[in-house]
């Protein structure tokens, strides 16, 4: 059971990356110019390496098996808005804000390769399931 999971794992993950590189992709990326940069409160390109593919905690408590691409809060003792690598701040870049501020819809960019991801992933889990089955050698 272990190795299936491993494997279903493994070939989810690799769909996934798919949509993590678009969305990374048209994650936007604040100038070093900034006022904010300048004074140290932010770091180019922080949200776009906090895209990550990750295992769904809530899937494995059911028992069943998932991931899910998201950006990736920073350490807790390390959050804060005042911190330069934390990107609390996506979710503005993302949805936009109250007062009107253009939303980016970068992950939701993402989800426009779906239909390659399925494709990776049968590609991925064929040869898994292929090497699950295979019957084992016997002992000499």
């Amino acid at each position: 059971p272990k190795l299936r999971v491993r494997a279903l794992r493994n070939a989810l993950a690799a769909g996934a990356r798919l949509v993590q590189r678009e969305a990374r992709a048209k994650a936007p990326v604040i100038s070093a110019s900034s006022l904010m940069v300048r004074k140290g409160y932010r770091k180019p390109g922080t949200v776009r390496k906090a895209i990550s593919v990750r295992t769904s905690k809530l899937a494995r408590r059911k028992g069943d098996v998932g991931v899910f691409v998201n950006v990736r809060p920073a350490r807790a003792g390390q959050r804060g808005a005042k911190n330069a690598a934390d990107p609390f701040y996506w979710r503005f870049i993302e949805f936009g804000t109250l007062t009107g501020t253009r939303a980016w819809g970068f992950l939701q960019a993402g989800t426009k390769k779906l239909p390659d991801a399925l494709q990776a992933f049968i590609k991925a889990i064929g040869p898994q399931i292929e090497k699950l089955n295979r019957p084992k050698a016997p002992p000499p």
